[in-house]
This record gives C-alpha cells, structure tokens and sequence, in this order.
C-alpha cells in the first residue's frame, strides 16, 4: 500500500493505493474506497485509468517530489505523505553535488523494473538510468548530470523506498534540469 497527498487546485486530499485482490486497484480518497485500473499506452507517459468504470486519459510525469498527473487539461501535483523521508528529500537535491558526485534517489516507492547502467558506464544529461514502477507505472529516471556511473545500488526486481540511492555519477559538468 502506498500513501499520498493529492493537491487539486486549492484543495489537499489524502489517498492511498493498494492491489484489489480480485485484480486492479484499489483507491481510498478521503476515506472512499474506488475500483480502478491503469494501463499504459504504448512507451509513452499515457494512461488509460478507469475508476468506478469511467474512464480517463492521463498523463503522469515522476518529479523528484513525486508526480505531475495531467487529466483533463489540468495539472495535479501528487506527492508522498512521508515527512520524515520528504524532509530528507528536500536536503538531498537532485540537482546537488557531493564530492563531485551527483547521487540518483529514488523519488518515490517501487519496484525497479530495469536498469541500464552499469559501474564505469558513461552518460550525459538526459540519459536514461533505469526504469521504477509504482502503481503500476513505468517512469524513466534520468541523469542530470554528465559522466561515469560509480555505483549502482540497485538491481532489477528490487523493491526501494522513497528517497532511497539508486545511482552515483563521478559528475564532468554541472547539473541540468531535465524537462518535465
């Protein structure tokens, strides 16, 4: 089960997702549980999500904080309720350096579908590191910075947490901000 805090518009809502043992989801917001279903269009950041048999055209983009949910021409902001993981969060960047190193956490809970990096791979901004599935979406994380992989610390089929290090890159240019 994951939990999380939806902002829409104006209005902060609390959620939380689990598997549906007859199959699908299961979605609690604001206290009222939903049957629903996602599914992913092709290799593309769309979805097709039903939920209490309507059916909706999304797209989800993972941020460091967690995810932008476009749906019906309005932009949600989706972030984990973890304030202990958020606070360590906010003090590791992503855009920051350490060392010369710039480290990949993991911006939310999954599982790590692929990764395709290995120690001593060369890589440039943009490039991407390894594949995490969370609720049942597949999101591309990428390097913000170019240079060779130091570390890997994960490996497929593995479960991470919010926050978790995934990748080190020994850093030769300086972090970029990657389109949404």
């Amino acid at each position: 089960m994951a939990k999380y805090a939806l902002k829409v518009r104006d209005r902060e809502l609390e959620a939380e997702i689990e598997d549906d043992p007859q199959g699908g989801l299961r979605v609690r917001i604001d206290g009222s549980w939903r049957k629903a279903t996602i599914q992913r269009l092709g290799s593309s950041p769309r979805y097709a999500l039903s939920v209490d048999g309507r059916t909706f055209d999304v797209v989800a983009v993972v941020t460091p904080e967690g995810f932008n949910v476009h749906l019906g021409g309005v932009t949600h902001r989706v972030e984990s309720v973890r304030p202990a993981r958020r606070q360590r969060r906010d003090r590791d960047e992503s855009g920051h350096l350490e060392d010369g190193r710039w480290m990949l956490r993991s911006p939310l809970t999954g599982a790590v579908i692929d990764v395709r990096v290995t120690a001593g791979s060369a890589v440039e901004p943009g490039d991407v590191l390894m594949v995490l599935e969370a609720m049942k979406m597949q999101n591309e994380l990428r390097s913000r910075v170019g240079g060779t992989v130091s570390a890997v610390h994960v490996e497929r089929g593995q479960r991470v947490e919010l926050g978790a290090l995934l990748i080190e890159i020994t850093a030769k240019t300086a972090p970029v901000e990657l389109p949404p």
